[in-house]
């Protein structure tokens, strides 16, 4: 069967079906319903191209455009990282939130791209192969910042990189903008799967060491 009489066809079932539902329509939809079906009809194709070359042009165009689409939505949903210190100063900083930035600004996730610059930092970069600063290195950056990995759409100008695993991290996520608590999987990203050699990671008791809860928040 020949290109032009396929679509020939899908014209003709088309506009069948636009003309059944177009009558029972107000004035005001059947100008949105007719640019609808107008720029879904196929686009005829010269005998030039052959048959297999339509699908696959026509295939190419779709795709792009649920790529397209695909984008768009992923833009709309991205999250940026604003830093810990933009945390205290909306919210988490007082009496009512039990001061969780100060608890926070005490942990060693406070101090995780700080401690990049220390001498053994270098000894587990040369360890795992990396010949790159550590406080440069992606390897190193992907655990020890907030956001490590991503590039800077993700961040807002209040970001600092010395904040290193602050707020954020265990309660955002790039394309989750909702704030959750982290899940023992959420931690082993980072606390069981280092480029160096670490302790055996237990979740409940790391957790009681960095506790922050509102105070009277009710049990999860």
């Amino acid at each position: 069967m020949s290109v032009y009489l396929i679509y020939g066809i899908a014209h003709l079932k088309r506009l069948y079906l636009f003309n059944k539902f177009f009558n029972d329509v107000k004035t005001y939809k059947k100008i949105a319903i007719a640019v609808i079906i107008t720029s879904s009809l196929p686009v005829l194709i010269p005998d030039s191209v052959q048959s297999n070359q339509a699908y696959s042009i026509l295939g190419k165009s779709d795709f792009s455009s649920l790529n397209l689409m695909g984008r768009c939505v992923q833009e709309k949903s991205k999250y940026q990282y604003v830093g810990s210190e933009k945390c205290a100063s909306v919210c988490h900083n007082n009496e009512k939130m039990g001061f969780q930035y100060d608890i926070w600004k005490k942990s060693l996730h406070s101090e995780s791209y700080l401690s990049l610059t220390s001498k053994r930092a270098v000894r587990y970069t040369r360890h795992a192969g990396v010949s790159e600063n550590p406080q440069e290195s992606s390897v190193c950056l992907t655990c020890h910042v907030t956001g490590g990995g991503l590039d800077q759409s993700f961040f807002a100008v209040t970001y600092k990189k010395d904040d290193g695993v602050g707020c954020e991290a265990c309660h955002k996520g790039g394309y989750l903008p909702k704030t959750f608590l982290p899940k023992e999987t959420d931690c082993l990203k980072c606390h069981d799967n280092s480029a160096h050699r670490m302790k055996k990671f237990d979740f409940n008791d790391r957790c009681a060491k960095i506790a922050h809860p509102r105070p009277n928040a009710k049990p999860m």
